[in-house]
């Protein structure tokens, strides 16, 4: 008995204790890669000859939505791409580019099939869900107004939509994807620099 009792004394000598604070951003990255993808998506479909060749003054002053200052750089971006050159003045600009944003969120659904969490009493923790299957989708959505005026007389003016998708599927501990349009951004953060590139 003094052995076991020496034992148990020693052990719980040998007992530490540390922590580590873990936080979380008040967003995930995958909902700004779904956003950040959807406005590149819209954006791919901006066409505009008239730009080329010509100075380019963007307005930005009725643009409200989530990450606005992504939506600039892409849309200044995609203005330069298409051969005009970009004015930091209204005056000094042949075309000036108005921009607003009409929606930029995201829809979520959720389906499982299974035990659901369930309250248990006196407790404030939940017993924990026990899905045979469960789905759940996440789309990124955007409609952006694009209205191109030289001297206040119109030249174009479109609405450009693009969503991007990712879903999971879990049956049990199998887990299936049919759409990711985050993944090239989850394999480019893989990716280890490669000497000379």
């Amino acid at each position: 008995m003094k052995r076991l009792t020496s034992l148990l004394f020693l052990s719980l000598a040998c007992v530490g204790c540390s922590s580590r604070l873990l936080t979380n951003t008040p967003r995930s990255a995958i909902e700004q890669l779904l956003l950040s993808s959807a406005v590149d998506k819209a954006l791919e479909k901006f066409r505009l000859p008239e730009l080329s060749q010509k100075k380019a003054f963007v307005d930005f002053s009725n643009l409200k939505a989530y990450d606005q200052e992504y939506i600039k750089v892409a849309v200044r971006a995609r203005i330069a791409e298409l051969g005009a050159t970009l004015v930091e003045k209204a005056e000094d600009a042949d075309l000036v580019v108005e921009v607003a944003s009409g929606a930029l969120g995201i829809e979520y659904k959720n389906l499982v099939v299974g035990l659901p969490a369930l309250p248990v009493p006196s407790s404030p923790v939940p017993f924990p869900e026990a899905p045979l299957y469960r789905t759940t989708e996440q789309t990124g959505i955007i409609k952006l107004l694009i209205f191109v005026h030289r001297k206040g007389k119109f030249v174009a003016a479109n609405h450009y939509y693009a969503k991007a998708d990712r879903d999971e599927t879990f049956i049990l501990w199998w887990r299936s994807q049919r759409h990711d349009d985050v993944r090239e951004g989850w394999e480019k953060a893989d990716l280890k620099l490669q000497p000379g590139k």
